[in-house]
């Protein structure tokens, strides 16, 4: 089975060509990196600038063409992102819980109808009688705009993601709790996974990005039991990390591509591309 994943960053578009082999092996067979000197979430997703939408339909058609599967996977960043927990009861039939996310949705947002949300399941609900939710809510012109992109290259979408959550498939210790610290410019996510469930996830939108260490390190305090941390995002430098790791007294390193996957040659610095690869990863297991 094979699969294209994109992420799409501030200033950059990643694309990547993953083959699935048997035994839980995975291939990077091939990837593209398309740089722009503007926000694309500001500028292109969110205002939708028309020569600038033209310039990154023209450029993402051009480098799919070279990528040979029909399917392709999209993961956001938590950008422009609004996020709510919620509670509801256990096994609540499908079109109930559409309906408690929408009334949710309506006392949550100032126009609910501006937004479309996925849900995300937190902790373990085996012995209680109700489950835990996050609700994230992305613009809905962010996947309006996106589809406008992707139109041209005639690929089938068969994901779009929040890649934070996304990444999580990339885990390969069914009985290890790890943690996933993401660092952007505008905003910090921590979520934490004992398999299969997702224990713990956070989202704190940042004013200034120098607030960034400040709020990982309150987020980490969220964790039920200690556990490796694995940092991903534009704005963790090494420093960051470091002084994290410091006052955490935790493990904490820069994310690396699990050892279930080969990166052909060509793949130069296959760490930037951990989000799609985690999007195609994600939405190979969906079938």
């Amino acid at each position: 089975m094979s699969q294209i994943g994109i992420s799409i960053e501030h200033t950059s578009i990643y694309l990547v060509h993953l083959n699935r082999g048997e035994g839980g092996w995975h291939h990077v067979q091939a990837s593209s990196e398309l740089t722009f000197n503007v926000n694309l979430y500001s500028d292109l997703l969110d205002k939708g600038h028309p020569k600038l939408v033209s310039e990154v339909t023209q450029k993402l058609t051009q480098a799919l063409s070279r990528l040979a599967p029909k399917r392709l996977a999209v993961g956001l960043n938590m950008t422009g992102a609004k996020c709510l927990p919620i509670q509801v009861e256990k096994n609540m039939p499908a079109d109930m819980f559409e309906e408690v996310c929408q009334a949710e949705a309506a006392l949550f947002l100032n126009e609910p109808e501006d937004y479309i949300w996925q849900p995300v399941s937190v902790g373990n609900a085996l012995h209680s009688k109700f489950e835990h939710y996050v609700l994230i809510f992305l613009p809905k012109r962010y996947l309006t705009r996106l589809k406008m992109l992707l139109l041209p290259s005639q690929k089938e979408i068969n994901l779009i993601d929040v890649a934070h959550i996304a990444l999580h498939h990339l885990q390969v210790h069914p009985n290890m709790r790890t943690a996933l610290l993401e660092i952007e410019s505008d905003y910090v996510a921590f979520s934490s996974l004992l398999m299969p469930n997702l224990e713990t996830l956070t989202y704190t939108p940042l004013e200034v990005e120098t607030d960034a260490a400040y709020f990982a390190l309150s987020a980490i305090q969220t964790l039920s039991a200690s556990c490796p941390i694995s940092v991903i995002g534009s704005a963790a430098s090494n420093e960051v990390i470091s002084f994290i790791a410091d006052a955490a007294k935790l493990p904490v390193a820069r994310a690396t591509l699990p050892k279930n996957f080969v990166v052909s040659s060509q793949v130069d610095s296959p760490e930037k591309y951990l989000k799609a690869i985690g999007c195609a990863v994600k939405a190979m297991s969906l079938g």
